[in-house]
């Protein structure tokens, strides 16, 4: 794991989180199968606690798209609201560097059941062969309790997207207590289609190929990025002295290419997709949307 300067107060639970994940999604053993669905081999780990981890992998049959590109897909905001039914808002709260965040999401839930929200840290380990992303449940007074909902404990959720023959290889694997009184037929509902969100992923980039994807902040301070999938528009806030960011756009969501909204520089790469080069000096928003 490449590690960045970072002022994370998590980074002690964000480590340990990633160590986790690393360690379930790097074998099947300890792992029962459950069945197949929709592409996706599901899993389950019994737990003495109770509350079992469950896991889904699929791959993404694909020579256009590299395991970073697909990881922003599971884990963009924008592209979340279309490939999760279940899920409802986001924020992120603070960005401790480009690869690591302090996070709210809330999720839908049916009535009578009181909507669930979290708050974790999220902290992506990419290398170009495979990435990692992991997320826990924290404490954090930025994040204080959300009135209307029941606030759940994320003990560890992530992605693992990586490289094999022929395409793309995703598993995600997730371990939550919901907390609060919730019907038993919810909860095994809940274990059933949370793992299947890994061919979700997998049908939005067939569909729409994948968000900018942050591949290079260099000297930059990471304040916030958004992307809005109806507008096809991705916004960073950043901000550094002599710095360069280099985002990398697909061809098959902007097959007419793009408009940036500052001085930039524009380099090819594979399958017609580019690389958008801006140099940062003091706080800067950049916008990418269609041409």
């Amino acid at each position: 794991m490449v590690v960045i300067e970072s002022n994370n107060r998590h980074t002690a639970a964000s480590r340990k989180a990633l160590e986790y994940l690393k360690e379930l999604s790097n074998t099947l053993d300890g792992w029962n199968f459950s069945q197949e669905k929709d592409g996706v081999k599901l899993y389950i780990k019994p737990e003495s606690n109770g509350l079992n981890i469950v896991r889904g992998d699929a791959i993404l049959k694909t020579d256009k798209y590299t395991p970073r590109d697909v990881a922003t897909v599971a884990t963009s905001p924008g592209c979340r609201k279309i490939w999760d039914e279940k899920y409802e808002v986001s924020e992120v709260k603070e960005m401790f560097t480009h690869l690591e965040s302090l996070f709210w999401v809330k999720l839908k839930a049916p009535w009578p059941v009181s909507p669930r929200d979290f708050v974790g840290v999220a902290l992506r380990d990419f290398d170009e062969d495979v990435c990692y992303v992991s997320m826990s449940s924290v404490e954090d007074p930025i994040a204080p309790p959300v009135s209307g909902c029941v606030r759940g404990t994320l003990l560890i959720s992530g992605w693992k997207v990586y490289k094999v023959d022929g395409g793309i290889g995703i598993t995600y694997i997730t371990q939550v207590d919901m907390a609060g009184s919730i019907p038993s037929s919810f909860l095994k509902n809940i274990q059933l289609q949370v793992p299947l969100c890994a061919g979700k992923v997998v049908d939005y980039a067939r569909s729409y190929g994948f968000p900018p994807t942050t591949v290079e902040a260099a000297n930059v301070v990471y304040k916030s990025e958004d992307f809005n999938h109806a507008k096809r528009e991705f916004t960073a806030n950043v901000e550094g002295s002599d710095g360069v960011c280099r985002w990398r756009v697909s061809s098959q969501m902007y097959p007419n290419g793009v408009k940036v909204s500052v001085p930039h520089e524009i380099v090819d790469t594979d399958n017609n997709n580019k690389i958008v080069v801006v140099k940062i000096d003091g706080p800067t928003t950049v916008k990418i949307s269609k041409a």
